[in-house]
C-alpha cells in the first residue's frame, strides 16, 4: 500500500523538486553553429511533416535593440494541423503547446533545442478531449520528438507529467461584443501596452471562432531568457479568444501559477517583468472591453 501511494505522489514530488526539467525537454543538437542548429530542427521536422510556420529570429531582434552580447536564440513555430481548431475549442488551454514552439538556442557552448512537456497541459485537459484526439497531440509529440532526437546527441527522457488542479490559462468573458470587433479592440489595446502583436492566427474563421494572438514584448522576452531560456516554448506568448454560447472567452498562460512554480528560478527582478505582463494583459483587456 505505501509502494502505491508513493507511485501516485511521485509526480507531485518530481513537479515541486525540478520543475524546468518536468515542464521542459532539452535536446543537445550535432550541429555546432547555430544557424546550421536551427536548418537542421527546421529540415528535421517537416521530413516528420510537421509543418514550419515561421522562425522567430529573437536573438537578432534584440540585438537591435542594443544588446550586442545576447545569446543566439530563435524560435521555430510550427505543427499546424486539419482539426486543430475543434480540439482548441475544447480545450483552449492547448493553444500553448498547439501551435509548438522549438527554442533554439546556445548554453555552455552547445546549440539546444527545447520543446514543453506537452503532457502536463494534456493531462490537465485531458476530460475535455476524446480519447482519439488526445492520441492526436501525442502522436504529434511523438514525431516532433523523434525529429528532434534524429539531430540531437542525447535522448533526454520525458518526466511523468504531475497532478495539476490548477488551471493553466486564465480566462475572461466579454460580454456585449461580437467576435471580430473585440478582436479589433483587443488587438489595438495589446498593441498600445507593448505586447505587439506579431501576427494573428485565425484557426476558426466560421463560427464558433477561434483566433490566437502572437504577442511579443522584447523588452521582457530579453530579461526572462537570459535567466531561463526553456521559457522560450512558450513564445510567442499565445493570447487567445474564442466564441462559445453566443460569448467571447479570452485567455493566456496562468502567470501567477508560473510564478508560483518556477519562482525558485527567477530572480526578483524577473518576478516583477511576469507580474508586470500579467498586469499589461489586463489593463489591455479593460480598454478593450471600455472600462
Amino acid at each position: 500500500m505505501l509502494k502505491f501511494l508513493l507511485f501516485l505522489l511521485l509526480p507531485l514530488f518530481t513537479f515541486a523538486m525540478d520543475p524546468l526539467k518536468v515542464m521542459y525537454v532539452t535536446y543537445n543538437l550535432k550541429e555546432r553553429d547555430f544557424k546550421a542548429g536551427v536548418e537542421s530542427v527546421r529540415k528535421s521536422m517537416e521530413a516528420q511533416g510537421l509543418k514550419v510556420l515561421r522562425t522567430l529570429t529573437i536573438s537578432d531582434a534584440i540585438r537591435a535593440r542594443g544588446n550586442e552580447t545576447f545569446r543566439n536564440y530563435y524560435v521555430v513555430f510550427g505543427c499546424e494541423f486539419d482539426g486543430m481548431g475543434d480540439i482548441l475549442l475544447k480545450a483552449p488551454a492547448l493553444s500553448n503547446i498547439v501551435p509548438c514552439s522549438v527554442a533554439v538556442y546556445e548554453e555552455g557552448g552547445r546549440v539546444r533545442a527545447t520543446v514543453v512537456n506537452h503532457q502536463v497541459f494534456l493531462t490537465r485537459y485531458r476530460n475535455n478531449l476524446t480519447l482519439s484526439e488526445r492520441r492526436e497531440i501525442s502522436q504529434l509529440y511523438r514525431k516532433l520528438h523523434s525529429a528532434l532526437a534524429s539531430v540531437s546527441t542525447n535522448k533526454p527522457a520525458i518526466s511523468q507529467a504531475p497532478a495539476i488542479r490548477e488551471n493553466l490559462v486564465h480566462e475572461d468573458v466579454i460580454d456585449g461584443l461580437d467576435f471580430d470587433t473585440f478582436k479589433t479592440l483587443y488587438k489595438t489595446a495589446l498593441d498600445g501596452v507593448n505586447m505587439n502583436i506579431l501576427d494573428i492566427m485565425d484557426i476558426r474563421k466560421d463560427s464558433p471562432k477561434f483566433s490566437i494572438f502572437l504577442a511579443c514584448n522584447l523588452s521582457y522576452g530579453e530579461a526572462i531568457l537570459k535567466d531561463i531560456p526553456q521559457f522560450g516554448t512558450l513564445a510567442p506568448c499565445r493570447v487567445y479568444l474564442y466564441e462559445r454560447d453566443g460569448k467571447v472567452i479570452t485567455g493566456y498562460i496562468n502567470i501567477p501559477f508560473l510564478l508560483k512554480t518556477y519562482g525558485r528560478h527567477l530572480s526578483k527582478e524577473n518576478a516583477e517583468i511576469f507580474r508586470r505582463a500579467d498586469q499589461d494583459i489586463k489593463q489591455a483587456l479593460k480598454e478593450a472591453k471600455g472600462e
